[in-house]
């Protein structure tokens, strides 16, 4: 079978890995020349980390990550809200959770999608499709055949926008932008995931073995684009001055090194399959990090994908490519609303909403607003 991985990613090295497991070499490509080490923390639900055993990669991401052992959710004062223990839950279904920078991930990824055919600095600029043939044009005026081709470039699939002549169609922007940054660890943050929700921002304090990646989500700035780093970092520190010690300890690191902004924007493709090309990962549905769970479903989704293509041969692409949307995509979903509902719950502004959501939220559990994600790690896909 010839297929075309479309993006280097979390979902496409997934694909290549267990592709080439299954008898299958792919062709992988990236548009960027090189890999750096961009991104920050990452953490993997069980049902998604289990996906790096057959690749040998389960090890590595065990030894590399800071396993999580509790959630604390506070409001914008220190008051604790509510307390997780996610050693409890994980230990229920017999799972493990860490957390580990991206690059540290796609690394092993990598490994373990050894031997696909990769080629760097490459884009595709054309699809034309026939009823059992792909004709791709790539970006340095080649031309290939393939059987299937799997888009894994992103939220902002350029894919996606070839197919459907639109790069914007299924984006939502939340209004709000997420500042990041690398901070040293410190004794409030030791093995434990900390949140504090404010009025109108959320600042999260996410370790890993040997730092914090500190998220202070607020409403987007106006005039962001135009901004010096020294001016987002001060727009930073204004927002959440007030907030606790663990914060402000936080924030006094924020100039150390580059305050990245993340857009608070997610995607939900109408269509995942059009004839024998499909969406893939964020390309189909792109997360929000409100539940932490975008890369697990987008790992998930493609390991579920490579098992219905490895069971089939090139004129039953059609079929397997409609079984693992029905395999996967109610699942994705899903666990999509349910980061959407936990974001209508973080991005309020006003003082007396959030006084009303610390009050439900101090007798309603997190895990019950989550409550797909925790089926997610119960439940086949």
């Amino acid at each position: 079978m010839r297929v075309l991985i479309i993006g280097g990613g979390m979902a496409g090295w997934t694909l290549a890995g267990h592709l080439l497991r299954a008898g299958i070499t792919p062709t992988l490509i990236e548009r960027v020349s090189e890999y750096s080490r961009v991104g920050f923390c990452i953490g993997l639900y069980p049902f998604s980390a289990g996906t790096l055993r057959p690749t040998g990669a389960y090890e590595g991401y065990v030894d590399q990550s800071l396993p999580v052992t509790t959630y604390t959710m506070c409001d914008g004062h220190g008051e604790v809200m509510q307390q997780m223990s996610f050693s409890e839950v994980l230990g229920r279904i017999q799972g493990f959770m860490g957390m580990l920078q991206r690059a540290d991930l796609l690394d092993l990824l990598r490994e373990g999608g050894d031997g696909a055919r990769a080629a760097m600095g490459m884009s595709v600029t054309g699809l034309q499709q026939e009823d059992d043939v792909v004709h791709v044009t790539f970006s340095d005026g080649s031309t290939g055949d393939f059987d299937v081709v799997l888009a894994c470039d992103g939220i902002h699939s350029a894919t996606r926008a070839m197919l459907i002549g639109s790069s914007e169609a299924g984006l939502t922007d939340w209004g709000f932008t997420a500042f990041t940054w690398w901070t040293p660890r410190q004794d409030a943050v030791a093995d434990g995931v900390v949140e504090y929700w404010g009025a109108g921002g959320l600042f999260g304090l996410y370790p890993l073995p040997d730092r914090i990646n500190a998220i202070a989500g607020m409403p987007t700035p106006v005039g962001l684009g135009s901004m010096s780093q020294e001016q987002v970092v001060a727009a930073v520190r204004e927002h959440f001055q007030g907030y606790p010690e663990p914060v402000q300890e936080a924030l006094a690191h924020a100039s150390d090194g580059t305050v990245f902004p993340w857009a608070m924007i997610d995607q939900k493709a109408d269509r995942w399959i059009h004839g024998r090309v499909a969406l893939v990962g964020d390309a189909a549905t792109g997360f929000l990090p409100t539940a932490g769970v975008g890369a697990s479903n987008a790992i998930k989704s493609a390991q579920v994908l490579a098992d219905e293509l490895g069971r089939a041969d090139a004129s039953a692409v059609p079929l397997a490519l409609s079984l693992w949307e029905q395999r996967a995509r109610p699942k994705v979903e899903a666990n999509q609303a349910a980061s959407r509902t936990l974001a209508k719950m973080m991005f309020v502004k006003g003082s007396t909403v959030a006084k009303a959501r610390d009050l439900m939220l101090k007798h309603y559990p997190v895990d019950k607003v989550a409550k797909d994600v925790v089926k997610s790690n119960t439940e086949p896909w």
